[in-house]
């Protein structure tokens, strides 16, 4: 067997097609995705994604914070805890951890190697298994190497024919918030929508779910009662205090503390909480203590971020209309009557008009920034589209110093993508 080194295995990924939603207009592509090349993939290695024990995330807006705090809470717990998200901001390796420690270059290349040929045996038959499919085969055989006593497995987009909806019933279904996103593919209804990501639900599990819209409810209830699994929408937290050191909440009579910031989070923590209460009825050994320690000890990068003060500098990786609307509500909660300074880059598939309509009320200027993606929408019509809303677009050229924006302003929000992240982040010094 030939052996491929990181650099040789990561070469190989930058090759591949990268996703790119249909350029069609007229209606969703439902068929657009097939399983058929990964499942293909999976049983030439012998099926890794059986014998696992998992947790499904799946929604449109806070998969990542809530699977990090359920990470955060089993690994309190002393489990060996496996965790595949996506996207990865800098690296390839941040797909997949064990106990939160990304995989390490040498591993990587030890585990393309051993999916390298199975994929070319495939593909000699004309059967191509996509760039994220054989990254997500590439993570069962991690997690199963590592022996994890519970993987989280975080859909990437919709769920029915996601990466990640190739196990067995899982020890429990996530759904966090459902709003619209990917409309091209996934549908422009929120039952459509719904209905695509209720796809990972599966006969007999437990599914944990934050409060949806009544549509929403409709096609989780629905669903649920089709596949005899046990649908539990948890209550509401209170909040009982909240500043830029963390919140205080109180949920099912418990108090907890949590350093991420964002109106949303308590919602998020509260969904890892009864997820991870309901896997304690299935037996697993997770104490009081462990879910309190967890919650607190949870980090969470890019969404809601002060990662600079004097001047205060927030990143959020918030996308759509429903990430915009949140995103809005913590910039006031926490700097009431404040204008904001946005460095925007947005793609051009994104609902823009609506995203914008959230934000700029509060905007006191905008500086426009190309996304590092093919699908960015051009910053000259996107500070077009910002100036006949009232607020000064500056578009953001070689001329323009970062160092300049974060002397003259007071409050800084980064937003829009999360492919902002590295770009931004190598002017100002973060990561």
């Amino acid at each position: 067997m030939q052996k491929y080194n990181y650099k040789e295995a990561i070469s190989f990924f930058e090759k591949l097609p990268h996703f790119e939603p249909p350029k069609e207009n007229n209606g969703p592509k439902k068929d657009f995705f097939s399983l058929d090349a990964e499942l293909a993939l999976l049983e030439e290695l012998g099926s890794p994604q059986y014998g696992l024990g998992y947790v499904h995330v799946a929604g449109t807006n806070g998969k990542g914070s809530t699977v990090a705090y359920i990470t955060s809470i089993l690994m309190e717990a002393g489990l060996c805890v496996g965790t595949f998200a996506s996207p990865f901001l800098y690296r390839y390796n941040e797909l997949f951890k064990v106990n939160n420690v990304e995989i390490t270059d040498e591993d990587f290349g030890k585990l393309f190697s051993q999916v390298k040929p199975a994929y070319d045996k495939l593909a000699a038959k004309g059967i191509y298994p996509s760039e994220y499919e054989i990254l997500t085969v590439m993570s069962f055989l991690y997690f199963r190497e590592k022996n994890c006593n519970i993987v989280v497995l975080e859909v990437s987009m919709g769920g029915r024919v996601d990466t990640t909806n190739v196990i067995r019933s899982p020890l429990a279904c996530v759904i966090t918030p459902i709003s619209y996103d990917h409309m091209s593919i996934l549908g422009n209804t929120l039952t459509e929508i719904a209905t695509e990501k209720a796809g990972i639900i599966k006969k007999g599990t437990t599914v944990i779910s934050a409060g949806q819209e009544r549509e929403v409810k409709d096609v989780l209830e629905k669903k649920c009662s089709e596949m005899a699994a046990r649908l539990v929408y948890h209550d509401s937290p209170l909040v009982i205090e909240r500043s830029l050191k963390g919140q205080v909440f109180e949920f099912n009579g418990v108090r907890y503390k949590t350093g991420l910031l964002g109106t949303y989070q308590v919602n998020n923590a509260a969904t890892a909480i009864c997820t991870c209460i309901k896997l304690r009825e299935k037996g697993y050994k997770i104490s009081e203590e462990a879910i309190v320690q967890g919650i607190a000890k949870t980090q969470w990068f890019g969404r809601f971020t002060i990662v600079k003060e004097n001047p205060y500098v927030i990143i959020d990786g918030g996308h759509n209309r429903q990430g915009a609307l949140v995103l809005r509500q913590s910039l006031e909660e926490y700097f009431p009557g404040k204008k904001i300074t946005f460095i925007l880059g947005i793609l051009a598939d994104k609902e823009v008009n609506l995203i914008l309509d959230e934000l700029m009320p509060i905007a006191d200027k905008c500086y426009v920034v190309a996304v590092p993606n093919k699908r960015t929408m051009n910053p000259r019509k996107l500070a077009k589209m910002i100036s006949t809303r009232g607020v000064e677009a500056i578009i953001i050229e070689k001329e323009i110093s970062y160092d300049r924006i974060l002397q003259e302003n007071e409050v800084i929000c980064i937003a829009g993508s999360l492919y902002l992240i590295k770009e931004i982040g190598n002017f100002i010094n973060i990561k």
